[in-house]
């Protein structure tokens, strides 16, 4: 919580360690805005609901939630009248390479994900290959695009999201990397993206801090909050 220290316009008025009973009532007594939860969905339950109750906004800093964990904790913010946001990764360079993903979709119909994390990392796949994988083969059904390679689960290729292969290696080493692998006749185009450390966090999180209470109920990912336009319009000459 060091670079919540360092901002000028945010306070840090309490922190909670995984041994902290009854968080909803630290969070009254600190009379805290916005709370930041980054630990694992496991130990989300049950203390999320007493937190959605305790009428701070929230941010929410992991992947893999259950859908059905989603809906219920949205159904309690619009209840309470508070804000959630979950976002499974906090690396602005991970939505770029998201856009990007759906530019290059519109002229490449096939597509594999291969992700590399740490070997520490419990959740296989990643939640960002899941997100990126819904997101994509979603859009590739909308776009009425079919895959001219065939897929064959035999056990060595990998797991499929939405119609989309996605590889999962763990390795000492590495911290998080997602390479995006399209193909097509005579060519192929990859997009890739790497963090080297958990420094490139902490833009994206300053700005789900910031931004957090602009939401309405519960939204999941960064873009809930990021600016219009981004990141084109920069506001910049």
């Amino acid at each position: 919580m060091e670079t919540i220290r360092q901002e000028d316009d945010l306070l840090l008025v309490a922190e909670m360690g995984s041994e902290t009973q009854d968080v909803a009532t630290v969070v009254r007594r600190a009379q805290a805005d916005v709370v930041v939860d980054l630990t694992v969905p496991k130990a989300l339950e049950p203390g999320i609901r007493d937190l959605i109750r305790s009428g701070a906004d929230i941010v929410i800093g992991t992947s893999g939630v259950e859908n059905e964990h989603l809906e219920e904790w949205e159904e309690l913010a619009r209840e309470y009248g508070n804000s959630v946001l979950v976002v499974p990764n906090f690396c602005l360079g991970v939505l770029l390479m998201q856009q990007m993903a759906e530019i290059a979709l519109r002229v490449y119909s096939d597509l594999e994900i291969v992700e590399i994390h740490h070997e520490e990392k419990v959740d296989n796949p990643s939640g960002t290959a899941s997100a990126t994988a819904e997101r994509l083969g979603t859009l590739r059904d909308r776009l009425g695009k079919k895959p001219l390679a065939p897929y064959v689960d035999d056990g060595f290729r990998g797991g499929m999201i939405k119609g989309i292969p996605i590889h999962s290696l763990r390795l000492p080493g590495m911290l998080a990397r997602q390479e995006l692998h399209f193909g097509a006749k005579g060519e192929s185009f990859t997009i890739m993206h790497e963090t080297k450390d958990r420094k490139a966090f902490m833009p994206g999180l300053l700005l789900a801090i910031r931004n957090v209470g602009k939401i309405k109920g519960l939204q999941v990912g960064l873009e809930a909050v990021l600016p219009e336009g981004w990141p084109l319009d920069s506001g910049e000459d």
